[in-house]
Order: C-alpha cells, then structure tokens, then sequence
C-alpha cells in the first residue's frame, strides 16, 4: 500500500508565505475600509453599473446647492420682515398720535406731533436700507449700494415741490404727484435698479420670489404720511391753524392706509417664508433617502467590517506562529 505524499517543508513554508501575504492584503483593504467607510472597489460594489450611484451624486450635488441659496434667501427673507416690522411699528405709532393732533385743532399739539412723526423719518428710511452681507435687500438687483437716499435729501426735493401750495388742496396734489410713479421720490430719493431681484431657484422647479423693494407703493404710503407730518413740522401752511389740522388728519389716515400695505407686504413675505420651509424640508427628506441608499451602495457595515478585521489579525498571528515554528525546525529537534 503506497503512502500519500505530503508536502516538504520548503513547499510549506512557500505556501504559509502565499497565505501570509493574502492575509496582509486583506488586513490592509479592511483597516482601509473601517477608516474611510467605504468599500474599497466601488466597481465591484455597484457590479460595474455607475448609473444609480452616479445619478445619487448628482441630485445631492444639487440639493447642496439648492440649500446654499436657499439659506441665503431666507437670510433676506427674514431680514426684510424685520424691516417691514420696525416701519409698521414707526407709522402705527404716528398715525393714531397724529389723528388725535388733529382733533384737538390746537398750534402747539399739531406741532408737537408733527415733529413727532416727522423725527422717525430716517429711521424707517435707515430699515430701507438694511443690508445683509453686503448686499442692499430693498434696492432690487442694485443690491451694492444704499435703496434710499436720506430723509434731509427727500425733505428738500418734498419742500421744492409743495413750496408754490397755499392752500390743502394745492399742497395735497403737489405731494401726491412728488410720490407717484415717476415722481421725485423715485427721480431723487430711490437709488437702487426699477428692477427687483430675479426669483431665486431653491429646488427643483421651486423658487423664491424676493422681488421686494423700496419702490413698493405700500411703502410709499408710509413713507408720504410721516413726510407729510414733516411739512407741517417745517411750517406748512403756518398761521391757518384749521388747514394745518386738516393736513395732520390727511397725514394720519395715509399712514393709517399704508399700515394695511405693510400687513399685506408682510403677508406675501410670509408666504415666500413659508415656501423656503416647505423646500428645505422636502430636501432635507430626499437628501437623507439618497444618502441611505448611497450608504447601502458604497459604505461598509462598520461592525462587520470591524469582525472581520479581528478575524483577519487573528489569522495573520496564527501563520505569523506557524512559519516561525516551521523556520525553527532542525535535524538536532527531530532526533
């Protein structure tokens, strides 16, 4: 009966070495792996078809930056709703100090009150002007510079054109007209672009339309109100006590008008508010879906991997002990 042949000792320890060395590539590939969180051959991973993962790239690629503009939208979006809310406040005040004025029909109270009004002015132009990051928000797509001139520019173009009026009438056209589309208002005070801020592409076929700007006719209305107290408070009409009071009530019920436009400003703002939450949270949706399938694709089970890994080291001893026993074998150990 013939004995099996087995392997020398040069033959084993040649295949030991085989061994070692694809115990040290797989060591490498795994500890590669656990560090990154990636399969180290995504070809093999996805079975040579990049399509779906290549697709996975793209739509996060563009929900990045779908969510770069959409943060800076809500930046303006929010910075704007402040502004309107400083003004709202500024001309509530002064509407209801100046129709109280008015009714008491007394020199001094009318005034008081206009002067009153008249002193928040700059403030609420100041609101017009806000900017954020450098970029004006009410100028249109002027945005480098200031919207609005100062208050002592638009009172000395309101002054220039109401100087000829002596009597409500006369000064009421003068002013309206001053306000109205193409006026001095928009001829002297407002210095950003007549073209508002293209809407901005914050998703997929969703935009946000930010096309505000100090042009807005419900501003203008806030705006003649407490500029109109601000003639009175220069002497308008002085001495004719009745038609100053007249003046201080018209003043009144304008900003009482422009306070409903600032509402509906405020409204309309809030919607394109409300559209930027509604698009961020269906991305934020689609991002986290992509990502997981992505994770599926390419990423490695970081406790499997782990498993493996030990197993992997525990071999590599094993041989690592086995070859060392083998290279110490000798004809004086055997006999």
């Amino acid at each position: 009966m013939l004995k099996q042949l087995g392997f020398g000792d040069l033959a084993r320890l040649h295949s030991m070495n085989r061994s070692n060395h694809d115990m040290k590539s797989e060591l490498a590939r795994l500890t590669q792996e656990m560090s990154s969180g990636r399969k180290s051959s995504i070809a093999e991973a996805v079975g040579g078809d990049f399509a779906p993962i290549t697709s996975i790239e793209m739509t996060l690629a563009r929900n990045a930056a779908f969510q770069t503009a959409s943060t800076e939208a809500a930046s303006f979006a929010s910075v704007m709703q402040h502004a309107y809310q400083t003004i709202s406040a500024f001309g509530s005040d002064s509407a209801s100090n100046l129709l109280n004025a008015s009714q008491a029909a007394q020199p001094e109270l009318i005034g008081t009150a206009a002067a009153d009004a008249a002193a928040k002015l700059q403030p609420i132009l100041s609101a017009l002007n806000t900017e954020i990051g450098g970029r004006s928000v009410f100028a249109g797509q002027d945005v480098s510079g200031p919207a609005v001139a100062d208050a002592a520019t638009l009172m000395a173009g309101l002054s220039a054109a109401t100087a000829g009026a002596t009597d409500v009438t006369t000064l009421m056209a003068a002013v309206d007209t001053w306000f109205d589309p193409g006026g001095g208002f928009e001829t002297t005070v407002y210095l950003g672009s007549a073209t508002p801020l293209a809407p901005v592409d914050i998703g997929q076929e969703v935009s946000a339309d930010l096309g505000f700007t100090a042009l807005d006719p419900e501003l203008r209305a806030t705006l003649k109100g407490i500029a109109l107290a601000g003639l009175i408070a220069d002497g308008a009409l002085a001495g004719d006590t009745d038609a100053r009071a007249d003046l201080l009530q018209r003043a009144g019920e304008i900003l009482t008008e422009g306070e409903s436009g600032l509402t509906q400003l405020q409204a309309r703002l809030g919607t394109v508010e409300e559209l930027i939450g509604e698009a961020d949270a269906a991305r934020a949706a689609e991002t986290s879906a992509l990502k997981m399938t992505r994770a599926e694709l390419v990423e490695v089970d970081p406790y499997e991997t782990a498993s493996r890994l030990q197993q992997v080291q525990m071999q590599l001893e094993t041989i690592y002990a086995m070859t060392a026993r083998m290279q110490s074998l000798s004809l004086v150990n055997y006999l």
